[in-house]
C-alpha cells in the first residue's frame, strides 16, 4: 500500500491514469476507474486537470446498446512536438512529430562532422527543424539522441566509429533549447520503437546491424541497460579467439565479421572497388557468387549469435534490424533454419518492420513517456 502526502499519492495516481489511457484508449471513464483500482470520484478529478491542462481530450461516446454512452478519452497527442535525432557515422537524421509519432516531419543529411563542430551542426539543424513547427500548448516537450555506442549517466561514454566519446551533448541542447533532452543508444531506441509502434510483445529483443551490432533488450516491461550502460554490446561478443582487431580493445568481435560495414568491405576487396549496400541487393538478385557469399556469412554468423541469444535471454521475439534483411527478408528465415537449439520453436525471428525509422520512433517513445512521467512539472 502506497502511503505518503496527498500530493505525493495524487503524483502517482495521475501517471497510472496517463499509462492506462496512453496504453488502452481510447477509454471511458468508468472503465479507466476500473483498470486503475481507483474510485470514480477520483479518477473524475484527476480526469479534468488532465483536460483542463490540455494533456487529455474527450473524442466521442462509446457504442452501447442500452443507457447513457460513455465519453471517451485519449491522449491529446498535438499537445506537444517531440524532435528526435539519430546520429550515426554516416548520417544526421531528424524526425519532429507529436506526442503519438505522428505529423512527421524528417531532415536527413551526410555526418562529416567532427568533434569540434558536432554541437554547433546540431544546433543549427535542430533550429531549422524547429522553424517549421506549428505552435502548440507544451511547445517542445524534448530531444531525443540516438547514438551507435555505449550511453550511461545521459553521456556518451564509448562511441567507436563516431569521435563523440565524453561529450556533454545533452548540457548543450538543454541550455539552447530549455527542455529536458535525453541520450541513448540507437540498440536501445530501436527495441522502444519496435515494441511501441511495431510488436506488442513484453519480452522482446532488437539486433540492429549496422556500422557496428547492438542489442536492445526489452523484458516485462523494462528496458534492460545494466549498470554502466553496457548491456546490449552484442557487437563486442567474442566468436574468433585471435581473430581481427576490434576498437573495443578485444579481438574476434562479431561485428568484425556480421556488420554491414565488415561484409560490405570483404566484398568490396573481392570486387577491387567500393560496393554499396544498394550494389549488393542488385548483385544478389543477379545470383552474383561473391554476393552470396557474404549472404550467408551475414546468414552464418548472425545464426550463432542468435543462438547465444536464445541461450542467454529466452525472449519471445527476435527482431532483427538491417538492410540485409530489409532488402531480402528470407534472410530471417535462413537464420531460424540454421538453428539447431531446440528453443527456437518458442522465439519468433523477424525482420524489423520500421527499419531506418526504429531508432527515430524510439525517440518519441522514449521522450514522450519522460515528458508523460513527470507530471509534477505540469500545471495540473
Amino acid at each position: 500500500m502506497i502511503t505518503g502526502s496527498k500530493e505525493l499519492i495524487r503524483n502517482l495516481n495521475t501517471r497510472l491514469v496517463i499509462r492506462t489511457v496512453l496504453k488502452e484508449g481510447p477509454i471511458s471513464r468508468a472503465a479507466l476507474a476500473s483498470r486503475v483500482g481507483l474510485t470514480k470520484a477520483t479518477i473524475s478529478s484527476i480526469v479534468q486537470s488532465l483536460l483542463d491542462a490540455g494533456l487529455l481530450i474527450e473524442i466521442g461516446n462509446e457504442q452501447t446498446k442500452k443507457g447513457r454512452k460513455p465519453i471517451l478519452l485519449k491522449l491529446n497527442a498535438d499537445c506537444g512536438h517531440i524532435l528526435s535525432i539519430d546520429l550515426s557515422p554516416e548520417y544526421i537524421t531528424l524526425l519532429t512529430s507529436n506526442l503519438a509519432g505522428e505529423h512527421c516531419a524528417l531532415k536527413r543529411t551526410e555526418n562529416h562532422t567532427d568533434r569540434e563542430t558536432i554541437l554547433p551542426r546540431l544546433i543549427s539543424l535542430i533550429t531549422q527543424s524547429l522553424a517549421v513547427l506549428p505552435p502548440s500548448p507544451y511547445g517542445l516537450v524534448g530531444i531525443s539522441l540516438g547514438l551507435h555506442g555505449v550511453v550511461h549517466e545521459n553521456r556518451p561514454v564509448f562511441i567507436p566509429y563516431s569521435p563523440y566519446s565524453g561529450i556533454d551533448f545533452a548540457a548543450a541542447l538543454q541550455e539552447k533549447f530549455h527542455c529536458p533532452v535525453q541520450l541513448e543508444n540507437e540498440a536501445n531506441l530501436s527495441v522502444l520503437g519496435e515494441h511501441a509502434f511495431a510488436f506488442s510483445c513484453e519480452n522482446l529483443v532488437n539486433i540492429s546491424v549496422h556500422a557496428g551490432i547492438g542489442l536492445g533488450i526489452y523484458m516485462k516491461g523494462q528496458l534492460l541497460k545494466g549498470q554502466d550502460g553496457y548491456a546490449g554490446e552484442f557487437g563486442h561478443s567474442i566468436i574468433q579467439i585471435r581473430g581481427r582487431q576490434c576498437p573495443c580493445g578485444n579481438r574476434g568481435c562479431l561485428e568484425q565479421y556480421a556488420s554491414e560495414t565488415a561484409l560490405l568491405k570483404e566484398l568490396s576487396q573481392k570486387k577491387g572497388r567500393q560496393i554499396s549496400i544498394e550494389e549488393f541487393a542488385v548483385l544478389y538478385q543477379k545470383k552474383d557468387a561473391d554476393a552470396l557469399s557474404t549472404a550467408d556469412d551475414f546468414v552464418t554468423y548472425l545464426s550463432v549469435g542468435v543462438n547465444n541469444i536464445l541461450q542467454i535471454l529466452n525472449p519471445e521475439m527476435i527482431v532483427i534490424n538491417s538492410a540485409f534483411t530489409m532488402y531480402f527478408p528470407q534472410l530471417c528465415q535462413q537464420i531460424t533454419d540454421c538453428l539447431a537449439n531446440s528453443m527456437k520453436k518458442h522465439c519468433r525471428l523477424v525482420p524489423s518492420r520500421l527499419q531506418d525509422t526504429a531508432i527515430l520512433l524510439g525517440g518519441v517513445t522514449l521522450i514522450r513517456d519522460y515528458f508523460l512521467e513527470h507530471t509534477e512539472r505540469l500545471p495540473l
